[in-house]
C-alpha cells in the first residue's frame, strides 16, 4: 500500500493526525486546513489550498517510485527531501499541480 503524505514547506512529513492511518491526501488536507481556520469550498479546493500553502503531495509506491505534486516551486527544504529519494535509488515523478489558481 502506498505511503501518502504531504511535505510541509520545511520538508517535514505531515500525515493523518486522527482516525485510521494510510488515509488519503484529502483527509490530511481537511485536518490541516481546519486546524488553521480554512474552510475549503469543495473537494478540489482542499488540494488548491494545500498547494497555496506550499505543501507538496507525496505518494511513495511499493515499486520504488515516488510521486511529488506541488503548486509553486518546491522550497529548498522540500528539494532536499526529493534529492534524498533520488539518492536512495527511487524514481521521482515530479509534477506541478494544474488546479492552483
Amino acid at each position: 500500500m502506498p505511503a501518502r503524505y504531504y511535505l510541509d514547506p520545511n520538508g517535514a512529513e505531515m500525515g493523518r493526525m486522527q482516525g485510521q492511518p494510510g488515509r488519503g491526501h484529502y483527509e490530511i488536507g481537511q485536518e490541516h486546513l481546519a486546524e488553521n481556520g480554512i474552510v475549503p469550498r469543495d473537494f478540489e479546493d482542499v488540494y488548491r489550498q494545500m498547494f497555496r500553502l506550499r505543501f507538496a503531495r507525496i505518494v511513495e509506491h511499493d515499486n520504488n517510485t515516488v510521486e511529488v505534486e506541488h503548486g509553486p516551486d518546491l522550497t529548498a527544504a522540500q528539494e532536499r527531501v526529493v534529492e534524498q529519494f533520488r539518492r536512495a535509488g527511487k524514481t521521482v515523478v515530479q509534477t506541478r499541480a494544474r488546479i492552483v489558481q
